[in-house]
């Protein structure tokens, strides 16, 4: 069975949402989650469905008391208290598990403020009412994993759940009945796993045993049906497999990341002089990603290509040494809900939150910031000012917004001087000066002049898409993105050799633009 690095989708502040509801963004982005499946015995198994059941009913009743009568907010204690009244004749769970359930009721309000969620789905709430399911099938959809906080003044991190080692994981719930306190246990087997999480798996099981509580860390878990969430700080491991030996950065580089459907563009942006002004910023490198997925691509798919497309920006930040990754602000907001489904499809299919997520917790990991900036105007300005293809040149203008908010320049745009978009103008007529970049942008719209610098692409019936850089291919090293399982083409551009077409496939990597 394979094991999937989560990367955040159910951390601490997010824990789990049902699929009708999507996903709860966390409060740091930088957490790590890995999804392990497991077994264990059929009487560990019915203990684990019923403390999920009790704890699913107490986060329903958290999300339905979050208000008051006169809508007024209901503070977490308060909450915290009317659970504890209602649930502590179940014997079940503990104040640290009711503790929890108030936590993830409260963070399901802020999602759908209206108290109108349905807990199990709508669409299986008309299927049930239909009889197409039956209401033990509705009883199992509307259950949530048992979810248990971490807590570094408890042993092995967390006050109910142990990591003992790599295979093996205990919960333990300790309640009161008859006037003693019960303890109640459930052992979960791990598979053996290899590489990069097996390598986390035996950190973390080191760690947790520490004795010294100045030496422990926050482990919060999130148990399902056969598939235990555990999530970390990757900052707390020492040896991570991911984590990167920090570059010196240069002053006035940063490499900035262009977002799109289909293409994503990275560029390396230097300024030694005014970062205000174009004309002082040069475009050293840039390289245009092709993610190339289908329609039906499974979640897992997406994720490792769009982790392929993070380790391949933050090695060429390295490269440069840059000491930020600029991307444009509000990338999560980016959604589609119209009439043609393809098109919705084709902007909803990967998500950009996942991918700022993913991408800051990696670049964290190398000693590289990511800083977000307003980006309006950006693929305009960018495709005026650099010689590079549309992704890019909007990533190499987002990179210098970045430069600039970095020196302490409040105004993100550039300095839009008398002749400045003449000098830049190089595809046909030289429209009127303007006394804006808003004006310019807006005249160029208008006029509908074609300002965009095309991609390029794979000409149709190419075999693979490893491809020699040769004429052909407009002047770009083609080269796949990861294994080939992960359907993306990166391209960057050739620089002219005197070798012949056969040699100059190894050469991909030399691509910069001066």
């Amino acid at each position: 069975m394979k094991i999937k690095d989560a990367d955040d989708l159910s951390a601490i502040d997010e824990v789990f949402v049902s699929k009708s509801h999507r996903s709860i963004r966390p409060r740091h982005a930088s957490l790590q989650t890995i999804s392990i499946p497991f077994s264990c015995s059929s009487k560990d198994a019915e203990f684990l469905n019923e403390i999920r059941r009790v704890q699913s009913a107490a986060t329903r009743t958290a999300y339905a008391n979050a208000q008051d009568s006169d809508r007024s907010r209901r503070t977490e204690k308060e909450v915290r208290e009317i659970l504890k009244s209602r649930f502590t004749r179940c014997e079940l769970l503990d104040s640290w598990a009711m503790h929890c359930a108030t936590r993830v009721g409260l963070l399901k309000r802020k999602l759908r403020p209206d108290g109108k969620m349905i807990f199990g789905g709508r669409k299986d709430l008309a299927r049930r009412r239909e009889n197409l399911i039956t209401a033990e099938e509705w009883k199992d959809k509307r259950l949530h994993p048992f979810v248990s906080y971490g807590d570094r003044q408890k042993a092995f991190g967390n006050q109910n759940i142990q990591l003992i080692d790599e295979t093996t994981i205990v919960v333990k719930i300790g309640r009161i009945s008859g006037g003693k306190i019960v303890r109640c246990y459930a052992t979960l087997h791990l598979p053996a796993m290899h590489g990069n999480v097996r390598s986390i798996m035996r950190q973390l099981a080191l760690i947790c045993a520490q004795p010294e509580q100045k030496d422990r860390i926050n482990v919060s878990y999130s148990i399902g049906h056969d598939k235990v969430s555990i999530t970390f700080d990757p900052a707390d491991l020492p040896d991570h497999p991911q984590r990167r030996r920090p570059v010196v950065p240069v002053k006035g580089r940063a490499l900035g990341i262009d977002l799109n459907p289909n293409w994503i563009g990275l560029s390396v942006a230097a300024n030694s002089g005014d970062a205000a002004k174009i004309e002082d910023t040069k475009l050293r490198e840039h390289a245009l990603v092709k993610l190339d997925m289908a329609i039906d691509a499974s979640p897992e798919l997406v994720r490792e290509t769009l982790a392929a497309v993070c380790d391949r920006a933050i090695s060429m930040a390295r490269k440069h040494r840059c000491g930020t990754i600029v991307l444009e602000k509000g990338l999560g907001k980016l959604r589609s809900s119209g009439k043609s489904r393809s098109l919705n499809r084709l902007l909803n299919y990967w998500a950009r939150t996942v991918f700022v997520q993913m991408l800051t917790r990696r670049a964290r990991l190398a000693g590289i910031a990511v800083l977000e900036v307003w980006a309006g105007y950006s693929s305009t300005i960018g495709n005026l000012a650099f010689d590079a293809p549309d992704a890019c040149a909007s990533a190499t203008e987002i990179a210098r917004r970045g430069i600039a908010r970095l020196a302490g320049i409040k105004d993100v745009l550039p300095a839009l001087e008398e002749g400045c978009v003449s000098r830049l103008w190089k595809n046909g007529k030289v429209p009127a000066e303007l006394g804006s970049w808003q004006e310019v942008h807006r005249s160029i719209k208008a006029a509908k002049i074609g300002y965009r610098r095309p991609h390029p692409d794979v000409p149709i019936g190419a075999r693979g898409s490893d491809v020699h850089g040769t004429e052909m291919f407009c002047g770009h090293a083609v080269v796949r993105l990861g294994r080939r399982q992960r359907p993306g083409l990166m391209f960057r551009p050739m620089v002219a050799s005197p070798k012949p077409v056969a040699i100059t496939r190894a050469q991909f990597n030399v691509g910069v633009s001066l």
